[in-house]
Order: C-alpha cells, then sequence, then structure tokens
C-alpha cells in the first residue's frame, strides 16, 4: 500500500482524480482504499471535510497557500536575521 503523508500530496492526487471524471466522494474513496494516510492528513484532509473545499481550478488550496508563504517568510527572516548579526 503507497502512502499519503503530506497535505500537498493528498491535494494534488485529489484534482488528478477530479481531473480525470472522479466527484469528490469517489476520488476520496479511492484514495482511501489504496493508500496509507498520515494522521494529519486524515484530520485535516478527512475527518474535517477540507477534501470538500479542494477546486479544480487551484493550483494549490488556500490553506495550504498560506502555510507556504508563512514557512517562506519565516525562513527569509531567519537568513535575513544571520546576515544583519
Amino acid at each position: 500500500m503507497r502512502q499519503i503523508n503530506g497535505r500537498f500530496t493528498f491535494d494534488s492526487l485529489f484534482r488528478k482524480l477530479l481531473k480525470a471524471g472522479f466527484n469528490k466522494t469517489e476520488a476520496l474513496n479511492r484514495i482511501l482504499n489504496e493508500y496509507s494516510l498520515s494522521a494529519l492528513v486524515i484530520q485535516e484532509r478527512v475527518e474535517n471535510k477540507y477534501y470538500q473545499k479542494i477546486k479544480l481550478n487551484e493550483e494549490i488550496s488556500a490553506d495550504l497557500l498560506e502555510l507556504k508563504n508563512e514557512l517562506f517568510r519565516e525562513q527569509f527572516l531567519n537568513k535575513l536575521n544571520k546576515v544583519l548579526n
């Protein structure tokens, strides 16, 4: 059984299934049947039903874009502090 440990991976696969013609329930069921999911993915994407908010026309989900930007800002500030100190 293959594993999905990250929300980015889950969302990407979910979108690919939607593009292939699956509806959201079918896509989720396919993933649940064929993959082992991390606790974070299960909680944030399945139990909280965030998979219902995933849109085909988005490249990245809004919450993950926010996370990505936050991590980028954090890394940028850390590097800037090293340069200035």
